[in-house]
C-alpha cells in the first residue's frame, strides 16, 4: 500500500516536495540585501522591572523623553530643511552628498532609538550623543 498525499484545495499551490525550500512569498524579490533600509531590535534576556512599572504608565516615559523630544523637534526642522534642499541637489547633480546623508540618516537613528525605548523594545535611555549605530 502506498501513500498518496491529498491535493490542495482549489486556489492554492501545491506544497514543495520534501526536502525542497518553501516558495518565496508573492512581491517578495529577494534576501535581506534586497532593501539597503534595516531595522534590527534585539531581544533582551531580562527587562528592568522599574521601566516596565514606567511603561505601565506611560505618560511617565514620555515625561522622561521631554528633552529627547525637544532635541527631536528642533533636529527634525533642520533635517526637514536640508532634505528639501538636498532633492535640488540630486535633480542637478544626480547624487546625494555625503554630509547630508549621514545627518539626515543620524537624525532617523535618533527617532528610532527614542521609539524603542518609548514602546519598551530596550532598556538603553536614548542619549544625546549615542554615535552607535
Amino acid at each position: 500500500m502506498s501513500y498518496a498525499p491529498t491535493p490542495p484545495p482549489a486556489g492554492y499551490p501545491a506544497p514543495p516536495p520534501p526536502g525542497y525550500p518553501a516558495p518565496a512569498p508573492p512581491g517578495y524579490s529577494g534576501g535581506p540585501s534586497a532593501n539597503p533600509v534595516q531595522l534590527t531590535i534585539e531581544h533582551q534576556d531580562r527587562y528592568n522591572r522599574g521601566l516596565g512599572c514606567l511603561g505601565i504608565i506611560y505618560v511617565l516615559r514620555e515625561i522622561v523623553l521631554i528633552p529627547a523630544f525637544i532635541c527631536l523637534f528642533l533636529l527634525g526642522i533642520v533635517a526637514g530643511i536640508l532634505f528639501w534642499f538636498m532633492q535640488w541637489a540630486v535633480v542637478f547633480t544626480g547624487h546625494y552628498p555625503k554630509g547630508p546623508h549621514a545627518f539626515i540618516t543620524g537624525f532617523l537613528r535618533y527617532l528610532t532609538r527614542i521609539y524603542a525605548w518609548l514602546f519598551g523594545l530596550t532598556d538603553t535611555y536614548p542619549g544625546f550623543f549615542n554615535t552607535a549605530p
